[in-house]
């Protein structure tokens, strides 16, 4: 299990660093009325989302032998060469855009939040963990990663726990400095977030560059 997660820790910070929704649970919790509860309601969307798919894909990369025989599948090495070369065209894309977007504007899928329901607002949670391609390739990587560790089922339970927890850290952290202190954490959430909204282009160019190095250098060493 600890090989386990320490080959996965990389992929589940990758989840965790997502500037769109540190953006919108900063602003969540920021509305007067019900904004808590709503942000309550966003992170549970969030925490589902990547608990599911990791489930999923854990059980689609078990029945695909990814531990075969006491070694990794022969398809493992080349998945994560793939997502390799898949993040840093990302990367490329991610330096264009920052170099077309107006610094500061919020974007567009995150205004109005003062307006989500409850409903919305878990919703919400999920479609920022299915919709955004780096998430489910990274929690793919973590899945693939638990199913070659061979671990019995207690132990994936544990390790699929700790990876959904830390993916989720981007997302709880702000909800616990809202709920802990709410008046001496408003100023702090508020400077995150305008840092994050002038530069999560920037800060995606280079989380894409990293978790690509990463998996490059997996797959090659598992080639060879």
């Amino acid at each position: 299990m600890g090989n386990a997660i320490g080959q996965f820790l990389t992929h589940a910070v990758g989840v965790a660093i997502s500037p769109l929704a540190l953006i919108a649970v900063i602003l969540l919790v920021a509305v007067p009325r019900g904004g808590r509860r709503n942000a309550v309601a966003f992170a549970l969307g969030w925490v589902l989302a990547v608990a599911g798919i990791f489930a999923g894909l854990l059980l689609l990369a078990e029945a695909a032998g990814a531990h075969r025989h006491g070694h990794p599948g022969t398809w493992v090495a080349w998945f994560r060469l793939t997502l390799g070369v898949l993040l840093a065209l990302m990367t490329l894309r991610q330096l264009r855009l920052a170099r077309a977007a107006e610094v500061g504007t919020l974007p567009r899928r995150l205004r109005n939040l003062e307006q989500f329901t409850t409903a919305k607002c878990v919703v919400l949670g999920v479609v920022l963990v299915v919709a955004n391609p780096k998430n489910v390739m990274q929690i793919a990587s973590g899945a693939v990663t638990t199913a070659e560790s061979a671990l019995h089922v207690p132990g994936q339970l544990v390790a699929g726990s700790i990876f959904v927890a830390i993916s989720s850290l981007g997302v709880l952290i702000p909800l616990a400095m809202h709920v802990v202190s709410s008046r001496s954490s408003s100023v702090t959430l508020e400077r995150w977030k305008d840092w994050t909204i002038r530069n999560h282009y920037v800060v995606m160019a280079v989380l894409f560059t990293l978790l690509s190095a990463k998996s490059l250098g997996d797959g090659i060493s598992g080639l060879f």
